[in-house]
């Protein structure tokens, strides 16, 4: 196993530069699959970190009941709204309609807010048949695949699960304080029996590629990021770069984290971890990139 940790010029070296003539397709195009009645902010917080990390095209799905909430907040993304079930989560009915968007992206995320059901569980499902297709499962993504985990040695998409230590618990059937104790352990049991890319956050975040010969521990972040929007916008933020990567989304998943966290370290300089909030990152996101380009041509 070979560990490694960013700094800030290695990780400004691994940033892909932008080609010149380039496009929205020459950037990416990202599908988001967020949401549910009372999960709204989620979308927001996804699809800015996406767009704010470089991808060309964001397509944001969500149930139709929160178009005008939606609309009103966001202008940058493609808008895809889904036929809504009886709690308020996408229905079933969508899953045609998802993978075919599916099929026309670079990369997918789902989860996040999406609620835990029946329908989730078909929509998560037929999203591992994406024959190596950039999948980023996280937050409900996850909670539905724990009672089915073994699907995923199944899967024929590029998987990065993104799991906080709960959620990682719940797909391992253990307890936290069992992840906890050791969490390198954890995780790369965990991709080496599933043959999946996982990215465990908490202190020290790491990420265990899918062959499990590479595990990263990011440094930056602290506790201004324990809230609750948070793992949406680093999900946004994977889902943009990942595209710049040519797909991989353990790549992108390392250098995301590393931005992630430090969005919330130079804000730590400016105002109390107390008080920081995902949105303050989303508005520190542009200048944190900015310092990540300038180390790596140093």
């Amino acid at each position: 196993m070979n560990k490694k940790c960013l700094d800030i010029k290695s990780a400004g070296q691994l940033l892909p530069s932008r080609k010149a003539d380039g496009n929205k397709g020459t950037f990416g195009r990202v599908l988001l699959i967020c949401g549910s009645k009372n999960m709204v902010g989620c979308c927001s917080l996804c699809a800015q970190g996406a767009l704010r990390s470089g991808a060309g095209l964001v397509t944001l799905t969500f149930p139709d009941v929160l178009y005008s909430s939606l609309t009103s907040q966001l202008c940058e993304p493609l808008f895809l709204p889904l036929p809504t079930d009886e709690n308020g989560f996408i229905s079933h009915l969508a899953i045609e309609e998802i993978l075919l968007a599916a099929e026309k992206a670079d990369v997918v995320v789902v989860g996040c807010g999406i609620g835990i059901g029946y329908s989730q569980s078909l929509i998560i499902t037929s999203l591992l048949n994406l024959d190596g297709k950039p999948l980023i499962i996280d937050a409900d993504g996850l909670n539905n695949l724990a009672p089915c985990v073994n699907i995923l040695k199944k899967a024929k998409a590029n998987i990065l699960l993104t799991p906080h230590p709960g959620e990682m618990a719940r797909l391992m059937h253990c307890t936290v304080e069992q992840v906890e104790e050791n969490r390198e352990k954890a995780i790369v049991e965990f991709s080496c029996e599933y043959g999946v890319n996982v990215l465990l956050k908490g202190k020290e975040t790491l990420i265990c590629n899918k062959e499990c010969n590479e595990l990263y521990i990011n440094k930056t972040g602290n506790t201004g990021l324990s809230k609750g929007g948070s793992g949406d916008f680093l999900s946004g933020i994977i889902s943009g770069l990942t595209p710049a990567f040519c797909g991989d989304v353990f790549k992108a998943g390392v250098v995301g984290a590393f931005v992630h966290g430090m969005c919330a370290d130079v804000l730590k300089d400016e105002i109390s971890e107390y008080s920081i909030l995902p949105t303050d990152c989303v508005k520190t996101i542009g200048k944190v990139f900015r310092i990540i380009e300038m180390s790596g041509m140093n």
